[in-house]
């Protein structure tokens, strides 16, 4: 008899401040989402809102990027973006608490993958002057994107263009490190890389080393 119970769509959370910074993050988190045909949440916190701010206007763009991006025509309507197969929901939250929000939020809709930009005392740091990137991946436990404010990343946000040909991965016995060569290789075949290097390193002895296996295929080492 087939199961009757239905897959939960793949979810992309992208927390924006409307920074420079954030705009770079954004452009990974569209183009994974577009790639994976999942649902992108786009997140902005103000400690309080002031209801004649257009905030909705500052959110990133993403018909004006999927169009610089040649996916759809100019002056297309909100409706297109849905044939393209994104599902974008733009969400704004008044909160002194940026971390409890995001949390709270998912309680009710967990992301399977976080895209963030991370730097000091600005962006995301700004909203409370404290570090905010790295406890909403711990206390999530979703797998995340950190991308720098002082890298370009692998996605090019004029174009779309995907440039990720050497991956590194930190490996030791704890945690077991196969689960992040797997999804790496995961992420690059599925922005379309299809030939590239890992490079696994591991500080120690190599007693200490963990035992992986590697199941690259052809175009990846």
């Amino acid at each position: 008899m087939p199961s009757s119970v239905k897959q939960r769509d793949f979810v992309i959370f992208h927390p924006s401040d409307f920074s420079k910074a954030s705009e770079v993050a954004f452009s990974h988190a569209l183009k994974i989402a577009l790639q994976s045909k999942a649902k992108l949440d786009i997140m902005h916190v103000e400690p309080s809102l002031n209801p004649e701010m257009p905030y909705w206007l500052d959110f990133p763009a993403v018909r004006g990027t999927l169009t610089r991006w040649g996916i759809l025509p100019e002056g297309v309507q909100p409706k297109e973006v849905v044939k393209a197969g994104l599902r974008i929901r733009k969400i704004l939250r008044s909160s002194k608490d940026p971390l409890a929000t995001m949390l709270r939020h998912f309680g009710k809709f967990p992301p399977d993958l976080i895209v963030l930009a991370t730097h000091q005392r600005e962006g995301l740091d700004r909203w409370l002057h404290k570090a905010v990137a790295e406890p909403l991946a711990r206390r999530s436990s979703a797998m995340t994107l950190f991308v720098p404010r002082e890298g370009k990343g692998f996605v090019a946000p004029n174009n779309g263009s995907v440039r990720l040909r050497k991956i590194l991965i930190p490996v030791d016995r704890d945690p077991d490190p196969q689960k992040a060569l797997d999804k790496a290789l995961l992420l690059a075949r599925g922005l379309g890389s299809t030939t590239g290097e890992f490079r696994l390193v591991h500080v120690g002895s190599p007693v200490t080393a963990p035992t992986l296996k590697p199941s690259f295929g052809q175009g990846w080492s």
